[in-house]
């Protein structure tokens, strides 16, 4: 069980709710003060989270501490001296769940289970629509929320101030003051793609998308991606007479040499027809140059003009009935 609080800016911090029932007071001294956890957000400015999480695990061992911040900036935190690991990410997510809590190493977070179609963008809220298992015997699952965060691999704190090693460097740092900065980065990879050329888009009544091959999950100790691999849907937007665009946050790419990415374009057209068009977008994913914010660039598609609507218009959500085609961009 996490010692989970919730601070609120209005009220003194001796103010603060406990959500499940654990003993503050009790656990630390009598005599033990409050230090200052800040949030510096230099490596990503425009960051606007609506609260963090803040996340002491004892290096001893015992149950983690949680304290969590409306807004991106911190505040002050009642902990008993010792040695933690901590851990920090935006706890405003909602469709983003949480695994292994109590220990550091294994913390990760998923996404659920949802359907192919899903980047409709008339899909209701939480319904998935299409299968929940691709052709190709992928898992699919929602994309994640944005999130930002930072691990720290050991956090010292005590009377004279604080030292810490953070994630990924050999070096310690002292402190003289009960003062820790965290310094949050983003943690979800922003992907988008962008098809151009799309001939007779105007016969199009439904689109959306889906990319192939990627993480389901990722441990946030390390920031690594987790997991096996999963298809994302992902919405397809009109941006110009033949341009589809989307854009969605993902844990990254799983894609070897036996998994590929592979984003697929669904059109259901007005006279009932569906095609689809898939593309190998591995070497693009690979080879992008910010591996934060991916950029993905496909075309040559000749959809056929669709022919008088048929039916009732109703939404056909079966997996049969596609005429597929795929495209070689890698040539």
């Amino acid at each position: 069980m996490i010692a989970f609080c919730v601070i609120c800016p209005s009220v003194a911090f001796t103010g603060c709710t406990w959500i499940y029932d654990y003993p503050c007071c009790c656990e630390c001294g009598e005599g033990d003060k409050p230090f200052e956890v800040f949030s510096d957000w230099h490596d990503c400015p425009n960051a606007n989270p609506g609260g963090m999480a803040y996340i002491f695990f004892p290096v001893s061992g015992g149950e983690p501490w949680r304290f969590d911040f409306p807004g991106k900036e911190g505040g002050p935190v009642l902990l008993p001296d010792g040695e933690f690991h901590v851990m920090a990410f935006n706890d405003d997510t909602s469709n983003v769940l949480f695994g292994n809590e109590e220990d550091y190493s294994g913390f990760y977070c998923y996404c659920k289970e949802t359907g192919l179609y899903n980047g409709l963008a008339s899909t209701p809220s939480g319904t998935p629509v299409g299968a929940t298992i691709t052709e190709d015997g992928e898992k699919v699952v929602s994309p994640p929320d944005e999130m930002w965060g930072e691990s720290v691999e050991w956090f010292s704190l005590g009377n004279d101030g604080v030292a810490y090693r953070r994630h990924g460097v050999d070096q310690e740092t002292t402190y003289g003051k009960r003062i820790f900065f965290i310094y949050p980065h983003m943690l979800t990879p922003r992907y988008r793609y962008v098809a151009t050329g799309i001939k007779n888009l105007s016969g199009v009544a439904r689109m959306c998308a889906s990319l192939s091959g990627m993480a389901p999950g990722l441990v946030l100790s390390s920031g690594k991606p987790t997991g096996e691999p999963a298809t994302l849907p992902v919405s397809a937007i009109k941006t110009n007479d033949d341009e589809v665009a989307g854009t969605m946050f993902t844990f990254g790419s799983l894609a070897n040499g036996n998994v590929l990415n592979k984003l697929t374009l669904y059109f259901w057209m007005t006279d009932g027809k569906k095609y689809k068009y898939e593309f190998d977008v591995s070497r693009q994913i690979a080879d992008a140059p910010d591996k934060m914010n991916v950029l993905i660039t496909v075309g040559n598609i000749d959809l056929p003009e669709s022919g008088s609507p048929s039916g009732d218009g109703a939404f056909d959500v079966t997996v049969d009935g596609w005429e597929t085609y795929i495209i070689d961009i890698n040539s």
